[in-house]
């Protein structure tokens, strides 16, 4: 499975350079869990963004960000609202025969969102540690076959490859449809972590107990016939929690889509970075003296 392992060294190579760019290019919407301020999701008959931001700057001398969401429904951005502010916001546009209902109303303000973003940097820091730290313990008994810190390190990068694909995929969906990344974002990431670390695990821990039973034999072919006597169980297990996921996406609510569509695209590629990412990853940092 993992024979050609200069293609499969070079694959999320790639993969990752190509995530930053565009995280770096296009740039992610945050959401105002993150820079603070307000959030209006109104149902419209079909305005253009530009009329619903041009009404309230004219009307209220309200600087906003208005973006298209889902059929004829808009978000509006705001800097923080007070709620008379947020109910002369909505007089405006009903005056206007913009607004047919509203869908959501968020404020948040910005000592809060500066609050959380040193908090989601430390908290993903840390759960990174921590996974080195215990594979690191968990594999010291595989002295004679890798250094147990190359566990940790080749782990850690199949994260880093999820984490970034995922992030990706959403400044695109960002830019396309107004996904920002709020806190559930953050928590989906982290769960994403979890999942996709356990998946690698049994398949490093497969490795090591095939060579503490036999002692010989090549790495490559060690780490192959681990990919390979584990990759049911990961089929089965990521398929499994497909299933549940989607199910959600199509029952659940609105508020949770997009928490469901983030671990749905990072349960996917954990499951493929498991197989193709971490394992080759260490054979080369094994070789590596």
């Amino acid at each position: 499975m993992i024979q050609k392992i200069k293609l499969w060294l070079i694959i999320p190579l790639v993969t990752m350079i190509v995530s930053i760019g565009l995280i770096v290019l296009i740039r992610p919407v945050l959401g105002i869990d993150f820079t603070g301020g307000s959030l209006l999701e109104i149902e419209t008959k079909g305005m253009v963004p530009e009329n619903v931001g041009a009404a309230l700057e004219q009307e209220l001398g309200l600087t906003s960000a208005v973006q298209s969401g889902e059929g004829s429904r808009l978000l509006i951005r705001t800097t923080a609202l007070s709620e008379s502010q947020h109910q002369e916001v909505l007089r405006i546009l009903s005056e206007k025969d913009i607004l047919i209902e509203e869908l959501r109303f968020e404020s948040i303000g910005p000592t809060i969102g500066a609050e959380l973003r040193r908090k989601t940097v430390m908290a993903v820091a840390v759960a990174l540690v921590i996974l080195v730290v215990y594979l690191t313990y968990t594999f010291r008994k595989a002295g004679g076959l890798i250094s147990p810190w190359k566990f940790g390190v080749a782990a850690i990068y199949a994260l880093v490859h999820d984490l970034l694909f995922v992030t990706a995929m959403f400044v695109i969906l960002g830019a396309w449809l107004g996904v920002s990344i709020d806190t559930l974002f953050v928590t989906a990431m982290l769960v994403i972590l979890g999942y996709s670390v356990n998946d690698t695990i049994v398949i490093f821990n497969r490795a090591k107990s095939d060579w503490l039973s036999a002692h010989s034999g090549s790495l490559l072919n060690i780490l192959d016939d681990a990919n390979k006597n584990s990759l049911t169980r990961s089929l089965n297990t990521g398929f499994m929690t497909l299933l549940v996921l989607g199910a959600l996406l199509l029952l659940g609510g609105p508020s949770i889509r997009w928490f469901i569509v983030a671990l749905i695209a990072g349960i996917t590629v954990g499951t493929y970075s498991s197989i193709f990412v971490a394992p080759p990853l260490l054979y080369f940092l094994a070789k590596r003296r």
